[in-house]
């Protein structure tokens, strides 16, 4: 009778209903994001070139008949103070070759108006000389055509020379030919002095390369130029 009462019991037992079955939650599937637009590879530009600013330079050159003597532009005055390194020789009388150093002090004065002027060179200087260690003081009034400093400038620079000696005192002369370059500052001199020495006439010839410190303390100063 026991085995009839559970065999009854497990009769009994409801059969599954595929409807519930059916309603059951499936398992969910893994669900992919889509990737973020900040970590996607983002193509390289190539670098801007900046092409570089051309400079002109400027004109400074008047045209036409402006370049005449015949113009508004007034006379100018430009001073100078050349220190002026070279080599010096003798034809005659010892050191034959030796370095020469000058120091000059001048001003250019226009005689007219005009691009390129004509003017008057007053000058005042030192020389020296060696190995002999010859001091010698120079004054002269010279002769230029150009004079602003943009364009070239060339001079005839006659000087008087004294060279102080033991118990005497030396007497000469010294004619240079002098050409300024433009707008640097640059100049070079071939000279040639007489001078008395000892009783003894001596020729000296002198080549020198010279920079204008005025010019270059008026560049680096900033300072308005009255030859430009």
């Amino acid at each position: 009778m026991l085995v009839m009462a559970v065999l009854g019991l497990v009769m009994a037992e409801p059969e599954p209903d595929p409807t519930t079955e059916a309603a059951a939650p499936a398992t969910e599937a893994p669900v992919t994001e889509p990737a973020s637009p900040a970590t996607e590879a983002v193509p390289l530009r190539p670098p801007r070139v900046l092409e570089p600013r051309r400079i002109v330079p400027r004109n400074r050159r008047p045209h036409g008949r402006s370049i005449s003597r015949f113009t508004t532009r007034p006379p100018l005055v430009r001073p100078a103070l050349r220190v002026a390194p070279g080599f010096s020789a003798r034809p005659t009388g010892r050191p034959y070759a030796a370095f020469g150093f000058d120091a000059l002090a001048s001003v250019m004065l226009g005689l007219h108006g005009g691009y390129r002027q004509w003017g008057l060179a007053p000058e005042l200087g030192y020389s020296l000389r060696t190995p002999r260690l010859d001091h010698r003081l120079l004054a002269g009034m010279g002769l230029v055509y150009g004079i602003n400093a943009e364009s070239w400038t060339v001079g005839w620079l006659p000087r008087v020379v004294l060279q102080p000696e033991t118990g005497a005192l030396a007497l000469g002369v010294r004619n240079g030919l002098w050409y300024d370059f433009a707008e640097n500052g640059f100049s070079v001199e071939l000279s040639h002095q007489w001078l008395v020495l000892g009783g003894a006439p001596v020729h000296e010839l002198q080549v020198t390369l010279g920079l204008d410190v005025a010019m270059l303390l008026f560049v680096v100063t900033d300072a308005r130029m009255a030859w430009l």
